[in-house]
């Protein structure tokens, strides 16, 4: 797989990421896609033929780094994305962006969510001007504690009461023990992975929590993001296309926890299941689906 592009830079902090823009290189319409877990720069295979499909129909796609691509998740959290997608916002514009859609895939649909349910976002400020997008997609927006239960991956909840410990000690952003973050990696390539990023990816109300099975409808004390504080917050339309091989992972039953997220959206987010698709849709003719649901959502704007 390959694509056409313009490969330049942006400023993030103290770093220059890389930032690849490929599709409609000329418009002023653009869909910046951001990975999950272990991802990077091209690593999820349907982005190539949804850059394709984005750019015939007269968009720019961008892919960019992010300090938590690759292992970089373990030592980093949603507000440290949340800034960097910031950056990259600012910088979209300064090129000409007007109209800019942030794409997700399964725990990049979190760093979606963060950003369009953001209070700084809700209306035109000073401090938001510039900062605002035009919508979101969310692909595969999964619960990673109840996907790592599921799998029974038993180590990261065992690990959990002293990773709440280390938070409330003040250490936090500390390292695991060594043990722990050799199991969490994967082909022999341990995980550094702080205290916070264990509980925010598998405590109950942590905040990587936002699409568990269990989130109440209403602000609840132990519960960070509720639906009505999350999907009914969004600050611009919201797209979510859903694996219909996704509900494997998934505790309790989809459709009815869907339907909440929908009811909760004040009519901003439209849902589609993807037929025979897996996780991060693998299967040609699923891709082919996604990148047609998706143009057709972008026509709106």
């Amino acid at each position: 797989m390959s694509l056409s592009g313009t490969l330049t830079t942006f400023e993030a902090g103290p770093w220059k990421f890389p930032l690849f823009t490929s599709g409609d290189l000329n418009s002023d319409k653009a869909v910046a896609f951001i990975g999950g877990l272990t991802n990077g720069l091209g690593a999820v295979p349907y982005t190539y033929p949804l850059s394709e499909a984005v750019g015939k129909a007269g968009w720019r796609f961008i892919q960019f780094h992010w300090s938590s691509a690759y292992g970089g998740y373990g030592t980093g959290s949603l507000k440290r994305d949340n800034s960097e997608i910031e950056a990259l916002v600012k910088h979209l514009r300064s090129t000409g962006v007007k109209t800019l859609v942030l794409a997700g895939h399964s725990t990049g649909s979190q760093n979606v969510m963060q950003y369009l349910s953001n209070p700084l976002y809700q209306s035109s400020t000073p401090e938001s001007d510039g900062l605002r997008i035009e919508g979101g997609i969310m692909q595969a927006p999964a619960s990673d504690r109840e996907f790592l239960d599921l799998l029974g991956l038993k180590d990261w909840f065992d690990v959990l009461p002293l990773a709440e410990q280390m938070i409330k000690d003040g250490k936090g952003e500390e390292l695991m023990p060594k043990e722990f973050c050799e199991s969490a990696g994967s082909d022999g390539v341990p995980l550094p992975i702080t205290a916070y990023r264990v509980w925010s990816l598998v405590g109950v109300g942590g905040d990587d929590d936002f699409f568990s099975d269990d989130i109440p409808a209403e602000p609840k004390e132990g519960c960070k993001h509720s639906l009505s504080s999350s999907f009914g917050k969004l600050s611009a339309p919201a797209l979510v296309l859903y694996s219909e091989e996704d509900e494997k992972y998934q505790k309790g039953d989809v459709h009815v926890k869907l339907k909440r997220w929908e009811e909760a959206s004040n009519g901003k987010l439209h849902l589609h299941f993807l037929k025979n698709a897996s996780h991060d849709v693998v299967q040609p003719e699923a891709q082919k689906v996604l990148s047609e649901l998706v143009v057709e959502w972008l026509k709106q704007f």
